[in-house]
């Protein structure tokens, strides 16, 4: 993943902006002679086109993790506890949990939310309920993340933790061979979402999604659970000022973009639609203004 998710929620502006300017370039002084349709088009120069100045004002968030409930453990309940992992992932890396033992059904595990961060996280190793901070300045919208949840077995086995050049990460293995899976959620929140829910700084909203325990299937046999729900923080931080340029030069960076353009092209590409997100009501999930 990349964190190019917030330049594509403007390229298509930007994209418009662009087309505009070269548009009105032509047009001064004489009229534009009409174009020979036999020829290729000329390749659009972006020289010219001040990137630098290119700047806004953002608001800015963070998603902190707060608590998972077990509505129905994995397996016949009488038969043993479940010993759940929670893993985040976001466009700039993961972070996971520590094992967490003796969860059975009904039981809710509560986090730290000041050491649970989701979104935005800062740099380097942590580990979900322990060290994972936010950073002072947040996200800008839209955000996006995932959480999964593991029940952990006795294994022999292996697997890898990729950290390459994510910006957060943690050594703990999430899913080793023979772990069961419990459940997972793709939160997709957009612009004008969050500053409907979230006017003002300071505002707060908690929302509680119910976790699919299907793995790529829309239907699967759960009919001695697992059934898990998740529970996660938004807050709206202050706002900060964006710029163009340095969004565009790492997203060039991550996917080999020969120009700004090709960039904005690419993320015009991979722009899709909002996951729907199952969300339980709460008594606590209208904004808290501070």
């Amino acid at each position: 993943m990349t964190t190019s998710k917030h330049f594509m929620a403007v390229c298509v502006g930007l994209a418009a902006w662009s087309w505009f300017t070269v548009g009105a370039n032509g047009q001064e002084g004489q009229p534009t002679p009409p174009q020979d349709t036999s020829r290729p088009a000329a390749v659009v120069s972006t020289s010219d086109i001040p990137w630098h100045d290119l700047t806004w004002v953002e608001r800015r968030y963070k998603v902190e993790a707060m608590r998972f409930k077990a509505r129905d453990e994995s397996g016949i309940d009488w038969w043993g506890s479940d010993e759940v992992m929670v893993g985040t992932f976001d466009a700039k890396g993961h972070t996971t949990s520590s094992e967490i033992d003796d969860i059975d059904s009904g039981n809710t595990h509560h986090f730290d939310p000041v050491k649970s961060c989701i979104l935005a996280v800062r740099p380097g190793e942590v580990v979900l309920g322990k060290t994972s901070l936010c950073t002072d300045v947040g996200e800008p919208a839209p955000l996006n993340f995932q959480v999964e949840l593991w029940e952990k077995d006795i294994s022999f086995g292996f697997c890898s933790t990729l950290i390459g050049s994510e910006h957060h990460f943690t050594r703990h293995c999430l899913q080793d061979s023979n772990d069961d899976f419990l459940g997972h959620a793709q939160m997709d929140l957009s612009i004008q979402e969050l500053e409907t829910a979230l006017p003002q700084v300071g505002d707060q909203r908690i929302e509680t999604v119910v976790l699919n325990p299907c793995r790529g299937a829309d239907v699967c046999d759960v009919t001695y659970g697992p059934d898990y729900s998740f529970t996660y923080r938004i807050t709206r931080l202050p706002d900060a000022q964006g710029g163009l340029h340095g969004v565009l030069d790492e997203a060039m960076r991550k996917i080999g973009a020969r120009s700004e353009l090709e960039a904005i092209a690419a993320g015009l590409r991979a722009l899709r639609a909002p996951s729907p997100r199952k969300v339980e009501s709460e008594a606590d999930a209208a904004p808290l203004k501070h």
